[in-house]
């Protein structure tokens, strides 16, 4: 009997060992490294406004993180990631919205998406990288042998993980990355000046940059020239693009030559520029 007893108990060890360990573990990045990443995209909001901000965002993560415990096919959680952050947090299409905008009031734009879907990625430590056109962003995220396209402005069917449907879908994006350079936001579709190519792969630290990029454009717009100047700077420490470059040049000349400025605002604003380029080393030439 001792010995039946004993042989039960190791089967009974066995069954329990494979219970623990059968499943693939789920490595995740810390909710506070994902809220510190956040925080680049939050400067724009203070006080309550930031922690409200940063309560959704961290009910949207622990919303995913149940649905990870259980869905610990790769290819399956990252449908359910998309999918989820779709109907939870993406409501309203709204050209400039930043990133604040997105997690307190649910609009969003094809940028401000982009950063969303790119924290997620990077919380679930899923291999991803932003694509930047000329007027537009999207991720393309791979995991072992599979690929797929995150389109945060398509709705349920920015999910693209068909083949076909992702070569379709980039060969549209070859087709919109030749245009404007100079002046067209992220966020925008309209060009109809000199075209070049902006087809560049960047990161978290650079889709901060192009967020201060769509708020100087949106600035610039509205003819707040002095505000739009400050935010092209702060965009070019981030992302010291061409077009960032050339966007700061072009707010200089427009605050210079402005007949609404005095003379020491246009001079405090040329000092500043001046400043900003000697310390990242930019020649204002080119």
């Amino acid at each position: 009997m001792k010995i039946r007893r004993d042989i039960w108990l190791i089967v009974l060890v066995g069954f329990l060992h494979f219970g623990l360990y059968a499943q693939t573990p789920v490595n995740n990045n810390s909710l506070t490294e994902t809220l510190d990443k956040a925080s680049m995209f939050l400067t724009d909001v203070e006080g309550d406004q930031k922690v409200k901000a940063n309560q959704n965002l961290t009910e949207l993560i622990e919303s995913l993180e149940v649905i990870r415990k259980k869905e610990t096919d790769d290819d399956a959680f990252l449908r359910k990631l998309f999918l989820k952050t779709n109907r939870k947090t993406l409501r309203r299409y709204s050209l400039y919205a930043d990133f604040s905008e997105t997690m307190l009031d649910h609009n969003y734009g094809c940028l401000s998406g982009t950063i969303l879907y790119s924290l997620l990625l990077s919380h679930f430590d899923f291999n991803f990288e932003a694509i930047e056109l000329s007027d537009h962003i999207y991720l393309l995220v791979e995991n072992e042998n599979s690929k797929f396209i995150f389109e945060s402005t398509l709705g349920s069917r920015g999910f693209i993980a068909n083949k076909t449907d992702i070569d379709k879908a980039l060969s549209g994006y070859n087709e919109r990355s030749v245009v404007n350079q100079s002046m067209t936001a992220v966020a925008s579709l309209n060009s109809n000046e000199q075209t070049s190519v902006i087809n560049n792969r960047i990161g978290l630290k650079e889709l901060a940059g192009l967020q201060y990029y769509n708020k100087a454009i949106e600035s610039f717009k509205n003819t707040e020239l002095i505000t739009a100047l400050k935010q092209s700077e702060q965009s070019h420490e981030l992302y010291p693009s061409v077009r960032i470059k050339q966007l700061m040049q072009l707010l200089v000349n427009e605050i210079l030559y402005s007949e609404g400025l005095t003379r020491e605002v246009k001079q405090n604003a040329l000092k500043n520029y001046i400043s900003h380029i000697r310390e990242n080393k930019i020649s204002r030439t080119k």
